[in-house]
């Protein structure tokens, strides 16, 4: 059961649920819903790395994986085996940490990548940059 606690009328339903689960002894599991990503926040980080990948000379495919593989983060284990997480599984937190450190990686490279609010001042002219490079990327 999804219920929004901002609500009164969820609250109220949260309430009389539990109970009834609490008067009936049973095992229950109750986790917080975490957001998923935005729209706004994937298209920026793939603006981050198209940026990366034409300063470097790299597809987007290439570009995003060399930045998976040099971020210590972006790992996990498996059966004793390391594979690239995910960004499409990643909450708004997570991504938002990765995109931070694609900026710091590509500065620390030589290559400035725009705040998301610069990106949003400048959208027209960094999208026309982008497309005019796509056959390359």
């Amino acid at each position: 059961m999804k219920l929004d606690l901002s609500k009164e009328f969820d609250v109220n339903k949260a309430k009389v649920y539990f109970n009834k689960l609490l008067s009936n002894n049973k095992k229950i599991e109750l986790k917080e819903i975490q957001l998923n990503r935005t729209v706004t926040q994937n298209a920026y980080l793939h603006v981050c790395i198209a940026l990366f990948a034409i300063e470097f000379g790299y597809t987007i495919d290439e570009a995003k994986t060399l930045l998976k593989r040099e971020c210590n983060f972006m790992f996990y284990e498996k059966n004793n085996v390391l594979f690239l997480k995910l960004t499409r599984n990643m909450l708004t937190g997570e991504l938002t940490k990765f995109i931070e450190w694609i900026r710091n990686y590509s500065s620390n490279e030589g290559c400035y990548i725009p705040t998301a609010d610069e990106y949003k001042d400048n959208r027209f002219e960094i999208d026309k940059h982008i497309n005019s490079n796509k056959q390359f990327i």
